[in-house]
C-alpha cells in the first residue's frame, strides 16, 4: 500500500505517537488533531509497562486507535514499534498519504490544517532531519543533508555510539547511573570498551562495519513526516535485510540513524533535511531535551517548525492554552 489515500490536492495524514505517560495530555493532543483534521488517522502506540492508558476516552474520536504494547528506551524497540504500526495499518486496510511520527508530549505550533496543506502542496517525499554522522569519513560528493556543520552528537559520543557494539542492562535509572558513573573512567583509559551512562550500555569495539561510501551512516531526529512510499520502502528494507537490522540493534538510539541511512542511501526520494520539529537540546541531560514553557514560545514560533517537544503540564501548564490561542489565530488569518 502506498499513498493516494485521498483525492487530488488533499492528503490523509496518519499521526503516529509513541507514548508512555500523562494520559490526559495525550487525549488533549488527539482531540486537537481530530478537531482540525477530521479525516486524519491517529495511532497511539503506548508503552504498557509504564503509566496505563485507558482506551475508553479515545473511543468517541473517529479513527483514533490505541495500541498498548511493550516499549523500550534508546534501543531498536522504537523502530520495532514503528514498523509494527505500519504493518497494523496495512492489515486494517487504513490508507494514508503521510505518516507523521511524534510523541504524546509534542504539540503543534501551526494549525493542523495548515500543516496538511503544506504536505499536500509539497513536491518532497519526506521531511527528515539528516546529515552524515561521520563527516570525516564521508566523500565530498555525498548528500550532506542539513550540512557539514550539523552534528548528531559530539565526536566522543559519535565514536562511542557507532564504533562499538553495545549490550543493554535494562532501562537507565538514577540508581543504575550512580553505580555506572565511577566505572566510566575506563572510557578514558583504553580503546576497547565503552560504558554509556545515558543508555545503560557496555560497548565492545567493532572489528567491521556495514557502512561504506555506498551506504553512508546518516543521522538526525526520529521525528519526521514521511510519505507512504518512503514508509513502506523503509519497512520492506527492514524485512528484507535482517543482517543490517541486527547491526543497528547493537547501536544506542538506532532510531536516530536507521530511517536516515536507509532512505538517503536509497537515492529514490526527495528528502528535505528538516523534520520540522522544534527541540531544545542546549541543556540536554542524559539524552533528554529541555521541557518547554511559556518563555520558549518566541523561539518556537521563530523556528518555522510544525511541532515542538517536549511539554509537561506539571512544569508549565499555561503554555498549552497559549499555544491553542496562537494556533486558532493562525487558522483565522487569511492566506
Amino acid at each position: 500500500m502506498s499513498g493516494n489515500a485521498t483525492g487530488p490536492g488533499t492528503v490523509r495524514v496518519c499521526y503516529y505517537m509513541q507514548t508512555h505517560t500523562r494520559p490526559a495530555q495525550i487525549l488533549r493532543l488527539a482531540k486537537l488533531i481530530k478537531d482540525d483534521s477530521p479525516d486524519s488517522v491517529v495511532v497511539i502506540d503506548h508503552d504498557a509497562s509504564r503509566v496505563p492508558l485507558d482506551p475508553a476516552p479515545f473511543r468517541s474520536l473517529p479513527d483514533v486507535h490505541v495500541l498498548n504494547g511493550p516499549g523500550g528506551y534508546g534501543d531498536f524497540s522504537h523502530l520495532d514499534r514503528y514498523f509494527a504500526a505500519v504493518d497494523w495499518l496495512d492489515a486494517q486496510g487504513i490508507g494514508y498519504d503521510w505518516l507523521q511520527n511524534m510523541t504524546g508530549q509534542d504539540y503543534p505550533l501551526r494549525p493542523i490544517a495548515d500543516i496538511e496543506r503544506m504536505l499536500a502542496n509539497s513536491d518532497a517525499d519526506g521531511y527528515l532531519q539528516y546529515a552524515p554522522v561521520h563527516p570525516e569519513r564521508t566523500p565530498p560528493d555525498a548528500d550532506w543533508g542539513a550540512g557539514p556543520e550539523f552534528r548528531l552528537c559530539k565526536p566522543f559520543d559519535t565514536h562511542m555510539r557507532f564504533d562499538y557494539a553495545h549490550r543493554w542492562f535494562g532501562r537507565p535509572t538514577l540508581a543504575k547511573q550512580r553505580w555506572l558513573r565511577p566505572i566510566m573512567i575506563i572510557n578514558f583509559l583504553q580503546p576497547w570498551v565503552r560504558v554509556s551512562l545515558g543508555f545503560s550500555t557496555v560497548g565492545i569495539r567493532r572489528t567491521s562495519t556495514i557502512f561504506s561510501d555506498d551506504f553512508i551512516c546518516y543521522g538526525g531526529s526520529f521525528f519526521c513526516a514521511l510519505s507512504a512510499p518512503c514508509v513502506h520502502y523503509a519497512r520492506e528494507f527492514a524485512r528484507d535485510n535482517p543482517d543490517v537490522v541486527a547491526y543497528f540493534r547493537t547501536m544506542p538510539a538506532p532510531d536516530e540513524v536507521f530511517l536516515q541511512s536507509v532512505l538517503v542511501n536509497a537515492r529514490k526520494f526527495r528528502l528535505v533535511p528538516d523534520g520540522r520539529h522544534y527541540v531544545d537540546f542546549s541543556r540536554s541531560h542524559n539524552n533528554h531535551p529541555k521541557t518547554l514553557g511559556v518563555a520558549d514560545l518566541p523561539a518556537m514560533f521563530a523556528s518555522g517548525a510544525n511541532f515542538a517537544r517536549k511539554f509537561d503540564p506539571g512544569v508549565d501548564a499555561d503554555v498549552f492554552d497559549l499555544l491553542d490561542q496562537h494556533v486558532r489565530l493562525e487558522s483565522l488569518t487569511p492566506e
